[in-house]
């Protein structure tokens, strides 16, 4: 064989790698000519949810979405779901916040596309020839008024009526919308496809009020397998293991040494007075609990959104009972680079490595770290936990148990 000959064909050998490649990474270059003949083929989905909803709800509406897609994919249906940035979220205070923000700030993206056919924004707006990104159709669900007919809930949907989108577009101004169609929703995820199917032509497809449509198959093997694809940037998962070394000098998944406690305050202390404690209750339940579970332990990793005198007043009570307060501050350095959202995830991934935790009750923050703990393998009598009102009824809390 020549040398020509052997040249040759290590190039066609380097150029079928690097194209399987691309297509499992699910994007490539534009100058590849084969990539740009996929994504003319391919369509997308993209979700908003409604502004006032808060990090770990979208985290949850991201899964509905991420299933309904995995499940297409298994169909041999071409479509694929661009993560919407973070972006200006209302409980994100710093100003770093006020632009989009990838999902690999927060998540291993690489992660996510195992399980789902998903791409960042910013991936699309490389493949688009124009400056605009034009979607085709926006559909703005809506709830309907009674959510019982007959007294029975089913699903259903209605196009009609009128609506507005209170979106922003995650604050581009390249993005544009064709046609806006408002719908009343109710009832699964997936009837949403009988709705992309009334337009087939439709490339790029948008839904506003992505929390409205319901879980599939909620608490199922495929539930949590998506949820076990959600693995956090590795950055803070680093940070947050420096953390837990440094002050809890553990190396292991799970802790034995130290209780973790969610305390939600600000829009619960003022909307839920009827499920979250004062703070001398919150110090008696604390105390009350790890004498219950291991009365040796006296380090409490306390997350919260609660205001500093609030946060001092805890800690000097659990103090004054013989009991050591850390919390996860960060440096101006750290919160520039991580982000409010950054900073909370190292929160829950302290919690979520501790020996015993305590949540706050119907707390979305509190669900994600439960469904890390059991990922973990945490035993759930570790994990199902919530601080109760000083006074009344404590529903204790559902039990979701890992389905592997």
């Amino acid at each position: 064989m020549s040398i020509k000959m052997i040249i040759n064909l290590s190039l066609l050998l380097l150029c079928v790698i690097l194209t399987s490649t691309e297509k499992q990474d699910g994007y490539c270059d534009l100058k590849e000519k084969t990539c740009d003949r996929d994504f003319l083929n391919e369509k997308f989905i993209i979700y908003d949810v409604n502004p006032p909803e808060g990090f770990n709800l979208r985290r949850d509406v991201y899964m509905r979405f991420a299933i309904m897609l995995s499940d297409a994919r298994q169909h041999n249906e071409n479509w694929k779901l661009i993560l919407p940035p973070w972006y200006s979220l209302y409980h994100w205070k710093a100003k770093q916040n006020d632009y989009p923000m990838p999902w690999s700030n927060f998540f291993d993206v690489k992660s996510l596309k195992k399980f789902a056919p998903v791409v960042e924004l910013h991936e699309v707006f490389s493949k688009i020839d124009s400056n605009i990104f034009k979607i085709d159709r926006l559909y703005v669900l809506q709830n309907y008024d009674d959510a019982f007919e007959n007294g029975e809930f089913r699903d259903k949907w209605e196009i009609g009526g009128d609506c507005d989108y209170d979106g922003s577009l995650w604050g581009y101004n390249n993005i544009t919308v064709k046609k806006t169609i408002c719908v009343k929703y109710q009832g699964r995820i997936s009837k949403l496809w009988e709705l992309i199917s009334l337009n087939p032509a439709d490339k790029f497809v948008m839904f506003a009020h992505g929390e409205i449509p319901l879980h599939d198959q909620y608490g199922t093997k495929t539930f949590w397998d998506c949820r076990k694809s959600m693995k956090f940037n590795k950055n803070l998962i680093s940070r947050a293991k420096k953390y837990i070394y440094k002050y809890f000098n553990c190396n292991n998944k799970i802790c034995n040494n130290y209780v973790s406690v969610h305390w939600r305050r600000q829009d619960f202390a003022r909307s839920r007075k009827k499920d979250v404690p004062s703070i001398g209750g919150t110090v008696k339940q604390i105390d009350n609990a790890i004498k219950n579970y291991n009365p040796h332990i006296v380090n409490i990793f306390i997350a919260s959104d609660g205001q500093n005198s609030e946060l001092i007043e805890l800690e000097k009570q659990l103090s004054d009972i013989g009991f050591k307060v850390h919390l996860y501050l960060p440096t101006q350095l750290e919160l520039d680079t991580f982000k409010d959202g950054g900073v909370a995830i190292i929160d829950q991934i302290i919690c979520s490595h501790a020996a015993y935790f305590i949540g706050t009750y119907e707390s979305t923050f509190t669900f994600r770290i439960q469904e890390e703990r059991e990922i973990l393998g945490f035993d759930s009598s570790t994990t199902f936990n919530r601080l109760c009102p000083d006074n009344g009824r404590c529903e204790v809390p559902s039990k979701w148990k890992i389905v592997n």
